[in-house]
């Protein structure tokens, strides 16, 4: 029998399709709507996010293949970490001249606040009365959700007198650290070629490169994500399995809980279904009941009280959160009303669109909308591969050797289109951090695909929807 031939790294006509989809789609978008044309900035920040990404990958996946994954490892975390402190230097300046409160992205809100309680919380310590900062931070009106970013941010301040600039080199270290991550994740699931490709599409995706450049949570807390889902899958796999080895792995469940908490929830579903679902190929079957048993009484432990408290507000407040911020939202954009959970759920993986015209306040969309477009393309890889997946029945490479990460992911977009962020991008990122992966498993899979244009017609589509969306935009704010 012929062995299946499958992709080790990312076609040259792939990148080349999805850049002129992106490029025809700028171009009617500035004649159509001229009056609403992108500034020379936008496209700067688009053209280098978009072709960096997709050529990058071409060149980078077949340059690299040759290297011992040692070297490979090494070559992915310098050359991740050399992108994002070029951002974090550019940004910090690009705010400083541009932004309107510098050097914070436009319009920040969580960001500034996320300092200044960092900043009060670092002089606290220096004077002595770190108690003022914990009475305040841990009474029972505090939530745990969203605790444990201003409070790391706060010991690096005492570290670095309250330097923005030192707080934001790190995030450039953690965010290459979660490419490395997410390589050592995906050759354990999928293979090493799939595992290099995944590392190489975190390290060049603009999104990520951005955000280690902004003073938000995001950074950290999908390193967190990723490291936890890494120490879990490996616990799965091991075969010389120790009570405490449960420990790390419950511990970082645990931090997720201190970022956002349905990202905890997210995660600890996805540990516990990967433990009563997956193969025996990949756990096994006594060993995986003593893991579920010990974990299961820690986070019943843990759980319990306040955390259990913002969960139950969180899914009792889920329709007036949502109603209430479409509220908002319709005030400025009519056609709001449209984008209804059934509309959206089909389009989870996908969405959201890219912002290529002007419109009023919306200057941080247009700054991520080379990320929203590699992200838009990409989708179509990471449906194949959970299609594929799922109609695999081998012990091996089906969907039951890879439970833990899909359930996340699955798990975390499906609480995403019950919430009233489905349209935010900072929102989905923990589940496309994941979506990555099974995009390069996706793409290694496409010589199995009977359908050869199916990706020339997804560009197509996704040119179709970036210049409707623009239409959109402006339609609903009455600008068109």
């Amino acid at each position: 029998m012929i062995p299946r031939r499958e992709l080790t790294y990312f076609p040259n006509n792939y990148a080349l399709q999805a850049v002129i989809a992106y490029i025809c789609a700028m171009l009617v978008v500035a004649v159509r709507f001229s009056s609403y044309s992108l500034l020379w900035y936008w496209w700067l920040f688009g053209i280098v996010g978009v072709v960096g990404f997709f050529y990058g990958s071409n060149k980078l996946t077949k340059k690299w293949s040759t290297y011992s994954p040692r070297t490979f490892k090494k070559q992915l975390f310098w050359t991740a970490l050399a992108l994002r402190v070029i951002m974090v230097l550019f940004l910090y300046w690009f705010f400083t001249e541009l932004s309107d409160k510098p050097p914070f992205m436009f319009h920040a809100a969580d960001a500034e606040g996320y300092h200044d309680e960092a900043v009060w919380m670092a002089e606290c310590i220096r004077e002595g009365h770190f108690s003022s900062y914990l009475n305040y931070k841990f009474v029972a009106q505090n939530g745990v959700s969203d605790a444990g970013y201003p409070m790391y941010l706060g010991f690096i301040y005492l570290l670095t007198g309250d330097s923005i600039l030192v707080a934001r080199l790190i995030k450039a270290i953690w965010s290459a650290l979660t490419a490395v991550l997410i390589y050592k994740l995906g050759s354990r699931n999928f293979g090493e070629p799939v595992g290099r490709m995944a590392g190489i599409f975190v390290m060049l995706e603009p999104h990520f490169l951005i955000y280690s450049g902004l003073h938000l949570k995001e950074t950290e807390m999908i390193f967190m994500l990723v490291l936890f889902l890494e120490r879990a899958d490996d616990l799965l796999r091991s075969r010389s399995f120790k009570v405490g080895s449960v420990a790390p792995v419950f511990l970082l469940a645990a931090s997720l809980f201190c970022f956002r908490t349905v990202l905890g929830l997210a995660g600890i579903f996805a540990f516990v279904l990967a433990l009563l679902l997956s193969s025996q190929k990949v756990a096994n079957l006594g060993r995986r009941w003593l893991v579920l048993i010990v974990f299961v009484l820690c986070a019943g432990y843990f759980v319990g009280g306040r955390v259990a408290s913002e969960i139950e507000t969180a899914w009792e407040g889920r329709h007036t959160n949502q109603e209430s911020r479409y509220g908002e939202i319709k005030r400025s954009q009519s056609l709001a009303k449209y984008a209804t959970k059934t509309v959206v759920a089909p389009l989870i993986f996908t969405i959201p669109f890219p912002t290529m015209v002007e419109t009023p306040g919306q200057e941080n969309h247009r700054m991520h909308h080379a990320g929203n477009v590699v992200k838009n393309v990409m989708s179509l890889f990471c449906i194949i591969a959970l299609i594929l997946l799922i109609f695999d029945k081998s012990p091996t490479t089906g969907w039951r050797n890879n439970v833990l990460l899909g359930a996340f992911m699955i798990a975390y977009l499906a609480i995403i289109v019950q919430s009233a962020f489905a349209h935010v991008d900072r929102f989905h990122l923990p589940a496309y951090m994941i979506e990555l992966l099974f995009a390069a498993y996706g793409v290694s899979q496409m010589p199995r695909i009977k359908f050869k244009q199916m990706y020339t017609l997804w560009c197509v589509l996704m040119f179709v929807a970036w210049v409707a969306w623009a239409w959109f935009k402006l339609t609903g704010r009455g600008l068109e």
